[in-house]
């Protein structure tokens, strides 16, 4: 029999900040937890100090893809942003896996293929994990989104790119808009997006008028997210430190980790 925790529903920072969206968490349709991403970003941006951009010099990667409207959904570019002003861009935090060589050719920016990728290329012939982070970044209306395998030339200019690159790391990931970490991915073709287990909950109003929201199970975001495969790489921590807020799916729900607290899919929250 599952252990039940009773937990105190999250204290909005103001009246205007407790939403109903808020209601649809424990539900396990992609929908449901689009709106809840929304919510989270919403609130954070409207509420908490997490993304004030203003801290930081104006920074773009070198390249970004460009994940919004083109006319054709299965059609994204790839694109340099020499010319652009600031942009807000999503990053993602995952793992490679191992690759064979033609998975590589065909997974990654070259020397090759980078000219075809300028002029648009398809979604669906790319490994799962990009596919689930593409679909999170439109989800969340933000038009670019930065992965490293298709941003940094991989091969074919004797590694000149990413010897580049890699200095710029750091601020790859401060600047960004958020961070997507695949945390339940083993690799870039395992994809994240998986429907998770239904929690039970309820709430209950005490005499006093106080809401308590009670649920099945309990959140272990020391073992869903801090011992979760993905974290062990070292790469990761400069990723997940830089990162102003991340969003982590994990196996069994979605966190969303910010400099206020870890809000949990199923509505709890652990303060910082």
């Amino acid at each position: 029999m599952p252990v039940r925790w009773l937990r105190r529903r999250p204290k909005p920072d103001t009246a205007t900040e407790d939403t109903p969206a808020l209601e649809m968490a424990s539900r396990t349709t992609c929908s449901a937890q689009f709106t809840l991403l929304r919510e989270w970003l919403h609130r954070c941006d409207n509420f908490h100090n997490c993304n004030n951009r203003a801290e930081t010099e104006p920074f773009l990667p070198t390249r970004l893809l460009f994940v919004g409207n083109t006319g054709d959904q299965d059609i994204i570019h790839l694109q340099v942003t020499t010319e652009m002003a600031r942009a807000e861009y999503i990053a993602l935090s995952h793992r490679w896996g191992t690759l064979s060589d033609d998975e590589k050719r065909d997974f990654c920016t070259t020397k090759e293929n980078i000219g075809h990728r300028l002029n648009g290329f398809s979604i669906s012939n790319l490994p799962k994990t990009f596919q689930h982070a593409i679909r999170v970044t439109k989800e969340l209306n933000v038009s670019y989104l930065w992965i490293d395998s298709l941003c940094i030339i991989q091969a074919g200019d004797g590694g000149e790119d990413w010897k580049n690159e890699c200095r710029r790391m750091e601020s790859v990931f401060s600047s960004a808009y958020c961070t997507i970490a695949a945390t339940s991915a083993r690799d870039m073709k395992d994809g994240f997006l998986i429907p998770k287990a239904s929690t039970e909950y309820l709430y209950v109003r005490s005499i006093s008028g106080r809401r308590f929201y009670i649920c099945a199970g309990r959140d272990n975001f020391e073992l869903d997210v801090d011992r979760a495969e993905l974290n062990t790489r070292a790469w990761v921590m400069q990723e997940r430190v830089m990162s102003r807020r991340t969003i982590h799916f994990s196996p069994n729900q979605m966190y969303w980790d910010c400099r206020q607290g870890v809000y949990c899919e199923n509505l709890t929250e652990m303060r910082r």
